[in-house]
Protein backbone atom coordinates (compact mmCIF):
# COMPACT_ATOMS: atom_id res chain seq x y z
CA UNK A 1 0.00 0.00 0.00
CA UNK A 2 1.63 3.18 -1.17
CA UNK A 3 1.82 6.60 0.31
CA UNK A 4 -1.51 8.30 -0.48
CA UNK A 5 -1.37 10.18 -3.74
CA UNK A 6 -4.46 12.22 -3.04
CA UNK A 7 -3.24 13.51 0.28
CA UNK A 8 0.03 14.82 -1.11
CA UNK A 9 -1.15 16.79 -4.13
CA UNK A 10 -1.64 20.19 -2.54
CA UNK A 11 1.89 20.31 -1.23
CA UNK A 12 2.66 20.58 -4.94
CA UNK A 13 0.13 23.29 -5.65
CA UNK A 14 2.68 25.87 -6.76
CA UNK A 15 4.15 23.62 -9.43
CA UNK A 16 0.80 22.35 -10.61
CA UNK A 17 -0.78 25.77 -10.76
CA UNK A 18 2.22 26.93 -12.75
CA UNK A 19 1.50 24.14 -15.23
CA UNK A 20 -2.13 25.15 -15.41
CA UNK A 21 -1.21 28.78 -15.96
CA UNK A 22 1.12 27.76 -18.73
CA UNK A 23 -1.89 26.36 -20.51
CA UNK A 24 -3.39 29.82 -20.83
CA UNK A 25 -0.41 31.02 -22.86
CA UNK A 26 0.01 28.10 -25.26
CA UNK A 27 -2.72 27.24 -27.71
CA UNK A 28 -3.45 23.73 -28.82
CA UNK A 29 -1.86 23.11 -32.26
CA UNK A 30 -3.90 24.52 -35.11
CA UNK A 31 -6.77 25.71 -32.94
CA UNK A 32 -5.79 29.21 -31.89
CA UNK A 33 -7.21 28.36 -28.44
CA UNK A 34 -6.24 26.37 -25.38
CA UNK A 35 -9.28 24.12 -25.85
CA UNK A 36 -9.55 21.17 -28.17
CA UNK A 37 -12.76 19.73 -29.51
CA UNK A 38 -14.71 17.64 -27.04
CA UNK A 39 -16.54 15.89 -29.89
CA UNK A 40 -16.05 12.15 -30.16
CA UNK A 41 -17.87 9.10 -31.41
CA UNK A 42 -19.62 7.25 -28.58
CA UNK A 43 -19.08 3.53 -28.46
CA UNK A 44 -22.19 1.33 -28.36
CA UNK A 45 -20.47 -2.04 -27.87
CA UNK A 46 -17.34 -3.32 -26.20
CA UNK A 47 -14.13 -2.84 -28.14
CA UNK A 48 -13.07 -6.11 -29.76
CA UNK A 49 -9.67 -7.41 -30.74
CA UNK A 50 -10.73 -6.84 -34.34
CA UNK A 51 -11.55 -3.20 -33.56
CA UNK A 52 -8.07 -2.68 -32.19
CA UNK A 53 -6.51 -4.53 -35.13
CA UNK A 54 -8.03 -1.93 -37.47
CA UNK A 55 -5.58 0.59 -36.04
CA UNK A 56 -2.72 -1.31 -37.66
CA UNK A 57 0.67 -1.49 -36.00
CA UNK A 58 0.58 1.30 -33.45
CA UNK A 59 2.46 2.50 -30.41
CA UNK A 60 0.25 3.81 -27.63
CA UNK A 61 2.02 6.37 -25.48
CA UNK A 62 1.17 6.40 -21.78
CA UNK A 63 2.20 8.31 -18.67
CA UNK A 64 1.91 6.83 -15.19
CA UNK A 65 2.99 7.38 -11.62
CA UNK A 66 6.16 5.37 -10.93
CA UNK A 67 4.25 3.63 -8.12
CA UNK A 68 2.37 1.77 -10.88
CA UNK A 69 5.56 0.20 -12.25
CA UNK A 70 5.32 -3.13 -10.35
CA UNK A 71 1.71 -3.63 -11.48
CA UNK A 72 2.53 -2.69 -15.06
CA UNK A 73 5.10 -5.49 -15.25
CA UNK A 74 2.20 -7.91 -15.64
CA UNK A 75 -0.49 -5.68 -17.16
CA UNK A 76 1.52 -4.40 -20.14
CA UNK A 77 2.64 -7.88 -21.35
CA UNK A 78 -0.92 -9.19 -20.94
CA UNK A 79 -2.28 -6.26 -22.94
CA UNK A 80 0.27 -6.59 -25.73
CA UNK A 81 -0.40 -10.33 -25.90
CA UNK A 82 -4.16 -9.78 -26.27
CA UNK A 83 -3.64 -6.95 -28.79
CA UNK A 84 -0.46 -7.95 -30.68
CA UNK A 85 -0.63 -4.98 -33.05
CA UNK A 86 -0.23 -2.57 -30.12
CA UNK A 87 3.03 -1.65 -28.42
CA UNK A 88 2.77 0.22 -25.11
CA UNK A 89 5.29 3.02 -24.64
CA UNK A 90 5.04 3.75 -20.91
CA UNK A 91 6.72 6.74 -19.29
CA UNK A 92 6.95 6.61 -15.50
CA UNK A 93 7.20 9.79 -13.48
CA UNK A 94 7.36 10.55 -9.79
CA UNK A 95 4.02 11.69 -8.43
CA UNK A 96 5.40 15.21 -7.98
CA UNK A 97 6.67 15.35 -11.56
CA UNK A 98 3.52 13.76 -13.00
CA UNK A 99 1.12 16.20 -11.39
CA UNK A 100 3.34 19.16 -12.26
CA UNK A 101 3.70 18.34 -15.97
CA UNK A 102 0.80 16.22 -17.18
CA UNK A 103 -1.55 19.14 -17.96
CA UNK A 104 1.01 20.76 -20.25
CA UNK A 105 1.83 17.39 -21.80
CA UNK A 106 -1.83 16.79 -22.55
CA UNK A 107 -2.03 20.21 -24.23
CA UNK A 108 1.08 19.66 -26.33
CA UNK A 109 1.30 18.76 -30.02
CA UNK A 110 2.22 15.19 -29.12
CA UNK A 111 0.34 14.23 -25.95
CA UNK A 112 0.29 10.76 -24.41
CA UNK A 113 -2.73 8.75 -25.56
CA UNK A 114 -3.51 7.58 -22.03
CA UNK A 115 -2.29 9.05 -18.76
CA UNK A 116 -2.93 9.37 -15.07
CA UNK A 117 -4.12 12.67 -13.64
CA UNK A 118 -5.06 13.53 -10.07
CA UNK A 119 -8.43 14.23 -8.51
CA UNK A 120 -9.15 17.87 -7.75
CA UNK A 121 -8.95 21.26 -9.43
CA UNK A 122 -5.21 21.55 -9.97
CA UNK A 123 -4.89 18.60 -12.37
CA UNK A 124 -8.14 16.89 -13.35
CA UNK A 125 -10.06 20.16 -13.19
CA UNK A 126 -7.55 21.80 -15.52
CA UNK A 127 -7.70 18.85 -17.92
CA UNK A 128 -11.49 18.91 -18.05
CA UNK A 129 -11.75 22.69 -18.36
CA UNK A 130 -9.36 22.71 -21.32
CA UNK A 131 -11.20 19.73 -22.91
CA UNK A 132 -7.99 17.70 -23.00
CA UNK A 133 -9.58 14.42 -21.88
CA UNK A 134 -12.27 12.29 -23.50
CA UNK A 135 -15.61 11.90 -21.69
CA UNK A 136 -16.16 8.30 -20.62
CA UNK A 137 -19.90 8.00 -19.92
CA UNK A 138 -20.36 5.82 -23.00
CA UNK A 139 -17.50 3.55 -21.92
CA UNK A 140 -18.92 3.24 -18.41
CA UNK A 141 -22.34 2.31 -19.80
CA UNK A 142 -21.05 -0.27 -22.24
CA UNK A 143 -18.64 -1.92 -19.82
CA UNK A 144 -20.98 -1.89 -16.82
CA UNK A 145 -18.86 0.35 -14.62
CA UNK A 146 -22.01 1.92 -13.19
CA UNK A 147 -22.93 -1.25 -11.32
CA UNK A 148 -21.06 -3.55 -8.93
CA UNK A 149 -18.57 -2.70 -6.23
CA UNK A 150 -16.61 -0.22 -8.32
CA UNK A 151 -19.55 2.02 -9.27
CA UNK A 152 -19.37 4.33 -6.25
CA UNK A 153 -15.69 5.00 -6.90
CA UNK A 154 -16.39 6.86 -10.15
CA UNK A 155 -17.86 10.00 -8.56
CA UNK A 156 -14.59 11.92 -7.94
CA UNK A 157 -13.82 11.73 -11.68
CA UNK A 158 -17.17 13.30 -12.67
CA UNK A 159 -17.27 17.03 -13.45
CA UNK A 160 -19.74 19.66 -14.51
CA UNK A 161 -19.25 21.31 -17.90
CA UNK A 162 -17.39 24.33 -16.51
CA UNK A 163 -15.08 22.17 -14.34
CA UNK A 164 -16.11 24.20 -11.30
CA UNK A 165 -17.57 21.29 -9.33
CA UNK A 166 -16.91 17.57 -9.26
CA UNK A 167 -18.56 14.51 -7.76
CA UNK A 168 -21.37 14.38 -10.31
CA UNK A 169 -21.82 15.14 -13.98
CA UNK A 170 -19.79 13.78 -16.88
CA UNK A 171 -17.26 11.02 -16.24
CA UNK A 172 -13.71 11.77 -17.41
CA UNK A 173 -11.53 9.20 -15.68
CA UNK A 174 -11.30 5.80 -14.04
CA UNK A 175 -9.02 4.52 -11.30
CA UNK A 176 -8.52 0.81 -10.54
CA UNK A 177 -7.00 1.66 -7.13
CA UNK A 178 -8.93 2.49 -3.96
CA UNK A 179 -8.01 3.64 -0.46
CA UNK A 180 -9.85 3.29 2.84
CA UNK A 181 -9.43 4.65 6.34
CA UNK A 182 -9.39 2.37 9.39
CA UNK A 183 -8.14 1.87 12.94
CA UNK A 184 -4.96 -0.20 13.12
CA UNK A 185 -4.28 -1.82 16.47
CA UNK A 186 -1.48 -3.69 18.23
CA UNK A 187 -2.94 -7.14 18.98
CA UNK A 188 -0.74 -7.90 21.99
CA UNK A 189 -1.43 -4.54 23.63
CA UNK A 190 -5.19 -4.84 23.13
CA UNK A 191 -5.09 -8.29 24.72
CA UNK A 192 -3.03 -6.98 27.65
CA UNK A 193 -5.47 -4.09 28.14
CA UNK A 194 -8.44 -6.45 27.69
CA UNK A 195 -9.87 -4.28 24.95
CA UNK A 196 -11.78 -5.31 21.85
CA UNK A 197 -10.79 -4.07 18.41
CA UNK A 198 -12.65 -0.78 17.83
CA UNK A 199 -15.02 -0.53 14.86
CA UNK A 200 -15.98 3.13 15.23
CA UNK A 201 -14.71 6.44 16.53
CA UNK A 202 -16.98 5.98 19.56
CA UNK A 203 -15.33 2.61 20.29
CA UNK A 204 -11.88 4.15 19.94
CA UNK A 205 -12.72 7.06 22.23
CA UNK A 206 -13.81 4.67 24.98
CA UNK A 207 -10.48 2.84 24.75
CA UNK A 208 -8.16 5.85 24.84
CA UNK A 209 -8.33 6.58 28.61
CA UNK A 210 -7.59 2.92 29.44
CA UNK A 211 -4.54 2.93 27.18
CA UNK A 212 -3.30 6.20 28.67
CA UNK A 213 -3.84 4.97 32.24
CA UNK A 214 -1.74 1.90 31.46
CA UNK A 215 1.20 4.10 30.49
CA UNK A 216 0.79 3.54 26.76
CA UNK A 217 0.63 6.16 24.03
CA UNK A 218 -2.95 5.65 22.84
CA UNK A 219 -2.59 6.87 19.23
CA UNK A 220 0.62 7.02 17.23
CA UNK A 221 0.50 10.14 15.04
CA UNK A 222 2.98 11.81 12.71
CA UNK A 223 1.60 15.13 11.51
CA UNK A 224 4.52 17.09 10.09
CA UNK A 225 3.06 16.51 6.62
CA UNK A 226 -0.24 17.93 7.99
CA UNK A 227 -2.52 15.44 6.26
CA UNK A 228 -2.56 12.72 8.96
CA UNK A 229 -4.25 15.02 11.46
CA UNK A 230 -6.85 16.14 8.94
CA UNK A 231 -7.63 12.50 8.18
CA UNK A 232 -8.41 11.74 11.83
CA UNK A 233 -10.40 14.97 12.01
CA UNK A 234 -12.48 13.79 9.05
CA UNK A 235 -13.19 10.45 10.72
CA UNK A 236 -14.68 12.33 13.65
CA UNK A 237 -16.43 14.97 11.53
CA UNK A 238 -18.28 12.36 9.47
CA UNK A 239 -19.91 11.01 12.62
CA UNK A 240 -21.22 14.48 13.48
CA UNK A 241 -22.99 15.31 10.19
CA UNK A 242 -24.20 13.77 6.96
CA UNK A 243 -21.26 12.47 4.89
CA UNK A 244 -23.04 13.79 1.78
CA UNK A 245 -22.70 17.36 3.06
CA UNK A 246 -18.93 16.92 3.30
CA UNK A 247 -18.82 15.42 -0.19
CA UNK A 248 -20.74 18.45 -1.52
CA UNK A 249 -18.30 20.83 0.16
CA UNK A 250 -15.24 19.00 -1.16
CA UNK A 251 -16.74 18.94 -4.65
CA UNK A 252 -17.41 22.69 -4.63
CA UNK A 253 -21.21 22.62 -4.54
CA UNK A 254 -22.65 26.12 -4.31
CA UNK A 255 -23.90 27.05 -0.87
CA UNK A 256 -21.80 24.45 0.96
CA UNK A 257 -20.08 25.47 4.17
CA UNK A 258 -17.42 24.17 6.51
CA UNK A 259 -18.76 26.25 9.38
CA UNK A 260 -20.98 23.54 10.83
CA UNK A 261 -21.55 22.42 14.43
CA UNK A 262 -20.24 19.00 13.45
CA UNK A 263 -16.91 20.37 12.24
CA UNK A 264 -16.56 22.55 15.34
CA UNK A 265 -17.22 19.53 17.54
CA UNK A 266 -14.72 17.41 15.60
CA UNK A 267 -12.06 20.08 16.03
CA UNK A 268 -12.90 20.30 19.74
CA UNK A 269 -12.38 16.52 19.98
CA UNK A 270 -8.98 16.74 18.29
CA UNK A 271 -7.98 19.48 20.73
CA UNK A 272 -9.25 17.42 23.68
CA UNK A 273 -7.39 14.30 22.60
CA UNK A 274 -4.20 16.28 22.09
CA UNK A 275 -4.46 18.00 25.48
CA UNK A 276 -4.96 14.65 27.21
CA UNK A 277 -1.82 13.26 25.61
CA UNK A 278 -3.59 10.70 23.45
CA UNK A 279 -1.27 11.58 20.52
CA UNK A 280 1.83 11.74 22.68
CA UNK A 281 4.26 14.63 22.22
CA UNK A 282 6.21 15.94 19.25
CA UNK A 283 3.75 14.63 16.67
CA UNK A 284 3.99 17.79 14.56
CA UNK A 285 7.70 17.11 14.13
CA UNK A 286 7.14 13.50 13.05
CA UNK A 287 6.18 12.43 9.53
CA UNK A 288 3.47 9.89 8.85
CA UNK A 289 6.09 7.47 7.52
CA UNK A 290 8.14 7.82 10.72
CA UNK A 291 5.00 7.35 12.81
CA UNK A 292 3.93 4.12 11.10
CA UNK A 293 7.52 2.85 11.40
CA UNK A 294 7.44 3.50 15.17
CA UNK A 295 4.03 1.87 15.42
CA UNK A 296 5.36 -1.19 13.58
CA UNK A 297 8.09 -1.45 16.22
CA UNK A 298 5.55 -1.52 19.05
CA UNK A 299 5.05 2.14 19.94
CA UNK A 300 1.42 3.08 20.53
CA UNK A 301 -1.76 1.05 20.84
CA UNK A 302 -3.66 2.47 17.85
CA UNK A 303 -2.84 4.06 14.53
CA UNK A 304 -5.71 5.76 12.70
CA UNK A 305 -4.91 6.02 9.03
CA UNK A 306 -5.30 4.91 5.45
CA UNK A 307 -4.88 1.48 3.94
CA UNK A 308 -1.50 2.35 2.41
CA UNK A 309 0.00 2.14 5.91
CA UNK A 310 -0.67 -1.61 6.10
CA UNK A 311 2.38 -2.36 3.99
CA UNK A 312 4.54 -1.51 7.01
CA UNK A 313 2.76 -3.86 9.43
CA UNK A 314 2.97 -7.61 10.05
CA UNK A 315 -0.41 -9.33 10.16
CA UNK A 316 0.76 -11.53 13.02
CA UNK A 317 1.12 -8.48 15.25
CA UNK A 318 -1.43 -5.98 13.95
CA UNK A 319 -5.06 -5.82 12.90
CA UNK A 320 -7.40 -3.31 11.29
CA UNK A 321 -10.87 -2.35 12.42
CA UNK A 322 -13.37 -1.30 9.72
CA UNK A 323 -14.31 2.32 10.21
CA UNK A 324 -17.82 2.02 8.79
CA UNK A 325 -18.76 5.34 10.38
CA UNK A 326 -16.64 6.80 7.62
CA UNK A 327 -13.94 9.33 6.90
CA UNK A 328 -11.50 10.14 4.15
CA UNK A 329 -10.76 7.62 1.46
CA UNK A 330 -11.50 7.19 -2.21
CA UNK A 331 -9.84 6.22 -5.43
CA UNK A 332 -6.27 7.03 -6.36
CA UNK A 333 -5.15 9.00 -9.43
CA UNK A 334 -7.54 8.31 -12.35
CA UNK A 335 -6.52 7.20 -15.83
CA UNK A 336 -7.64 9.45 -18.68
CA UNK A 337 -7.88 9.13 -22.45
CA UNK A 338 -6.55 12.09 -24.40
CA UNK A 339 -9.18 13.94 -26.42
CA UNK A 340 -6.55 14.14 -29.19
CA UNK A 341 -5.70 10.45 -29.46
CA UNK A 342 -6.18 8.58 -32.73
CA UNK A 343 -5.91 5.28 -30.86
CA UNK A 344 -9.21 5.45 -29.00
CA UNK A 345 -10.05 1.73 -29.42
CA UNK A 346 -6.74 0.68 -27.86
CA UNK A 347 -7.10 3.26 -25.10
CA UNK A 348 -10.57 2.01 -24.16
CA UNK A 349 -9.33 -1.58 -24.21
CA UNK A 350 -6.56 -0.52 -21.80
CA UNK A 351 -9.02 0.97 -19.32
CA UNK A 352 -11.16 -2.15 -19.58
CA UNK A 353 -8.20 -4.35 -18.64
CA UNK A 354 -7.38 -2.15 -15.65
CA UNK A 355 -11.00 -2.39 -14.52
CA UNK A 356 -11.05 -6.19 -14.43
CA UNK A 357 -11.13 -8.74 -11.57
CA UNK A 358 -7.82 -10.19 -12.82
CA UNK A 359 -6.01 -6.89 -12.44
CA UNK A 360 -7.96 -6.27 -9.22
CA UNK A 361 -6.44 -9.43 -7.79
CA UNK A 362 -2.98 -8.35 -8.92
CA UNK A 363 -3.52 -4.97 -7.25
CA UNK A 364 -4.49 -6.66 -3.98
CA UNK A 365 -1.57 -9.09 -4.19
CA UNK A 366 0.80 -6.15 -4.65
CA UNK A 367 -0.37 -4.61 -1.35
CA UNK A 368 -2.97 -2.08 -2.49
CA UNK A 369 -6.76 -2.10 -2.74
CA UNK A 370 -8.69 -2.53 -5.99
CA UNK A 371 -11.94 -0.76 -6.81
CA UNK A 372 -13.17 -4.08 -8.17
CA UNK A 373 -13.69 -6.38 -5.19
CA UNK A 374 -16.06 -8.86 -6.88
CA UNK A 375 -14.10 -12.03 -7.57
CA UNK A 376 -11.06 -10.81 -5.61
CA UNK A 377 -9.83 -12.77 -2.59
CA UNK A 378 -7.29 -12.04 0.13
CA UNK A 379 -5.13 -14.61 1.92
CA UNK A 380 -3.10 -12.60 4.44
CA UNK A 381 -5.15 -11.88 7.63
CA UNK A 382 -4.45 -8.12 7.65
CA UNK A 383 -5.10 -7.97 3.93
CA UNK A 384 -8.46 -9.68 4.50
CA UNK A 385 -9.39 -7.13 7.15
CA UNK A 386 -8.40 -4.28 4.86
CA UNK A 387 -10.47 -5.64 1.98
CA UNK A 388 -13.40 -6.10 4.38
CA UNK A 389 -12.96 -2.52 5.59
CA UNK A 390 -13.17 -1.27 2.01
CA UNK A 391 -16.32 -3.30 1.27
CA UNK A 392 -17.95 -2.27 4.56
CA UNK A 393 -17.21 1.41 4.07
CA UNK A 394 -18.38 1.43 0.45
CA UNK A 395 -21.59 -0.34 1.51
CA UNK A 396 -22.15 2.23 4.26
CA UNK A 397 -21.61 5.09 1.80
CA UNK A 398 -19.45 7.00 4.27
CA UNK A 399 -16.28 7.64 2.28
CA UNK A 400 -16.08 11.36 1.58
CA UNK A 401 -12.89 11.71 -0.44
CA UNK A 402 -10.14 14.06 0.72
CA UNK A 403 -10.53 17.59 2.04
CA UNK A 404 -7.51 18.84 0.10
CA UNK A 405 -9.34 18.19 -3.17
CA UNK A 406 -11.51 21.23 -2.40
CA UNK A 407 -8.98 23.93 -3.35
CA UNK A 408 -5.39 24.00 -4.54
CA UNK A 409 -4.11 25.23 -1.17
CA UNK A 410 -6.47 23.48 1.25
CA UNK A 411 -3.98 20.95 2.61
CA UNK A 412 -1.69 23.71 3.81
CA UNK A 413 -4.50 25.91 5.12
CA UNK A 414 -6.52 23.21 6.88
CA UNK A 415 -3.51 21.23 8.05
CA UNK A 416 -1.80 24.25 9.55
CA UNK A 417 -4.96 25.62 11.15
CA UNK A 418 -5.78 22.25 12.70
CA UNK A 419 -2.29 22.07 14.18
CA UNK A 420 -3.00 25.41 15.85
CA UNK A 421 -6.26 24.05 17.29
CA UNK A 422 -4.58 20.92 18.62
CA UNK A 423 -1.86 23.03 20.24
CA UNK A 424 -4.50 25.20 21.93
CA UNK A 425 -3.42 28.35 20.11
CA UNK A 426 -6.70 28.97 18.29
CA UNK A 427 -10.37 28.05 18.68
CA UNK A 428 -12.33 25.47 16.74
CA UNK A 429 -14.68 28.18 15.53
CA UNK A 430 -11.79 30.24 14.18
CA UNK A 431 -10.49 27.09 12.49
CA UNK A 432 -13.74 26.46 10.61
CA UNK A 433 -13.95 30.14 9.59
CA UNK A 434 -10.40 30.07 8.20
CA UNK A 435 -11.08 26.93 6.20
CA UNK A 436 -14.40 28.22 4.84
CA UNK A 437 -12.88 31.57 3.85
CA UNK A 438 -10.24 29.74 1.80
CA UNK A 439 -12.91 27.59 0.14
CA UNK A 440 -15.16 30.59 -0.59
CA UNK A 441 -12.30 32.55 -2.14
CA UNK A 442 -11.45 29.67 -4.45
CA UNK A 443 -15.08 29.07 -5.41
CA UNK A 444 -15.97 32.78 -5.49
CA UNK A 445 -18.79 32.38 -3.01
Amino acid sequence: MTQPRTARVLALAVGVVAASLALSSCAAPGTGSTKTSAKHDDITAKVSVADVEKLGKVTVKMWADQAEQPLMKSVIPDFEKKYPNVAVDMTYKSFDDLTATVVNAAASASPPDVFQGNIGYAVDGALVKAKLVRPLDDVANVYGWNSGTGSSTLAPAKWNAAATTFGSGTLYGMSPISEVQGIYYNKAKLEKLRLKAPASIADLEKDLPAAKAAGEQPIMLGNSDQYAGTHIFSDIAVTEQKPSSIVDWIGGKKGSTFETPGNVKAADTMKDWASKGYFGTGYDGLSNEDAIAKFAKGNGVFFVGGSWNGASLKSADFGLGSLVTGGVGATASPWHISSKTKNTAAAIAWLDMLHSPKVGQEILDSGRLPVITDGVTATDPLQKQTLTALKDTIAAGTQVGYYDWSTTNMLTVMGGALQEVMAGRTSSTAFTKTVQATWAKSHKQ
